[in-house]
């Protein structure tokens, strides 16, 4: 099989058909936060080749609508968007509303033909993320994204699959829980992803690993500080050399073909070439939004939420949260559970968040997620309390509703019942990232 480099998470696995995986040819992601770097390398040509498009989980890194509305009508009419099932029809539907007409739903693992040679496996991990296993003439392709896998998902697999020849892993930072001594935690996280790349490179018997989707820069002026301890491919390559294990680093537009050997020294030279040239780069300003439409977008969240979860609940588990906007110069507190949204002057903040990515949040299912992602706030104090808002929030986005009437619908209780063990391997790495 081949494996085309095409930006970030977009690759295109060939056999005897193509697959092209979470496109992201233009614009910016999570709330115009993070920035392809290095950009795109996707010549026109290959739309001719590709047969299907595989979407690893909603993500705007992964599902990136700007990309997928601008492609072309006739490709879109033509190709097949392969996505997990889960318990929720709503990705199924925003795919035909950018005009793809042909759709198959991944069972979680389980194996679908696609052609007499080439078979696809899904893996979900967690309450959103999936993983793509493609198989071919005895050739095991593991595409685990940003799937937070451990030594037993990684079993699982190999009990499934029987093998994963080569794994494509991200490698660097996707998000921030804002802390404010950032400098101590974030050289610990970029190692923890590290860790975590050769965890699942020796748990899953890997002959070869591909770091990809973390060819990005935070492109905001109140995230860029994270650029400063991302990893780059070479501390990748440096980390797996140590170990004595094998890793194919690809620059944008590069082909590794598997069951060969490859040269990554021409790639890295390249990325040395282009992270020198770091300074050049851009950076937005944050545009500063009206008070009255955040306290609109806090009024209609809520209603929301409380149509969906119990009050009791989100009493026992969401003290109130106080939040500095510094671009407003205003101290506000606010109550998922009561629905209070007030000024306060004299508060001491729990977060300073300014406007534009805190109406961000409270506008969209995805915001909060958003907000952790982009790295777009500091967390000053009460961590737990805003640890449980992040925990509801995802359980939202995720249509995992906890009033009884929609918890037990069969659709759900299946979901759970699938996903339990990856979520909860998901929660706890969260909460070891977060600390």
């Amino acid at each position: 099989m081949e494996i085309r480099l095409i930006s970030h998470a977009s690759v295109i696995i060939r056999s005897d058909v193509s697959i092209w995986t979470d496109p992201w040819l233009e614009g910016k992601a999570f709330n115009d936060s993070w920035s392809l770097s290095p950009l795109p390398v996707f010549d026109d040509a290959l739309y001719d080749e590709i047969d299907y498009i595989f979407i690893s989980h909603e993500h705007p890194d992964h599902f990136h609508i700007q990309t997928l509305r601008s492609l072309p009508a006739a490709f879109k009419e033509r190709v097949t968007i392969l996505y997990q099932k889960n318990n929720s029809e709503k990705m199924l539907n925003a795919f035909k509303r950018l005009g793809f007409l042909n759709v198959i739903s991944l069972p979680h693992r389980e194996t679908v033909k696609l052609t007499e040679k080439t078979n696809v496996y899904c893996y979900q991990a967690g309450t959103m993320d999936s993983a793509l296993g493609v198989i071919n003439n005895n050739e095991v392709v593991l595409n685990l994204n940003d799937c937070e896998v451990n030594t037993g998902d990684c079993q699982r697999i190999l009990n499934d699959l029987g093998k994963a020849d080569v794994v494509l892993n991200q490698f660097s930072i996707a998000g921030y829980s804002g802390f404010q001594d950032y400098e101590n935690h974030l050289p610990r996280q970029s190692r923890n992803i590290l860790d975590k790349m050769m965890a699942n490179h020796l748990d899953l018997r890997a002959k070869l690993t591909i770091p990809f989707a973390s060819f990005i820069y935070f492109s905001s002026e109140d995230n860029k500080y994270i650029n400063d301890y991302s990893n780059k491919p070479q501390d990748v390559a440096d980390y797996f050399a140590e170990k004595g294990q094998k890793l194919a680093v690809l620059y944008p537009g590069e082909i590794y073909r598997t069951g060969t050997e490859h040269d990554s020294s021409a790639a890295l030279n390249r990325f040395r070439e282009f992270y020198a040239s770091m300074e050049t780069l851009t950076y937005d300003t944050s545009e500063i939004i009206p008070f009255e439409k955040i306290v609109a977008a806090f009024d209609k969240l809520v209603k929301h939420l409380h149509e969906k979860y119990p009050v009791l609940l989100l009493r026992s588990l969401l003290k109130p949260v106080t939040v500095r906007i510094p671009d407003l110069d205003r101290t506000i507190v606010f109550s998922v559970a009561s629905g209070e949204f007030r000024e306060d002057s004299e508060a001491e903040p729990d977060l300073i968040i300014k406007s534009q990515p805190l109406h961000f949040g409270f506008s969209y299912p995805f915001g909060i997620q958003t907000l952790g992602v982009s790295a777009r706030y500091t967390l000053i104090k009460n961590f737990p309390n805003w640890r449980n808002h992040r925990i509801l929030f995802s359980l939202n986005n995720a249509e995992l509703y906890l009033r009884p009437k929609y918890l037990l619908a069969p659709q759900n209780l299946k979901f759970f019942k699938e996903r339990l063990p990856g979520a909860w391997n998901q929660f706890l790495y969260r909460l070891k990232v977060m600390r």
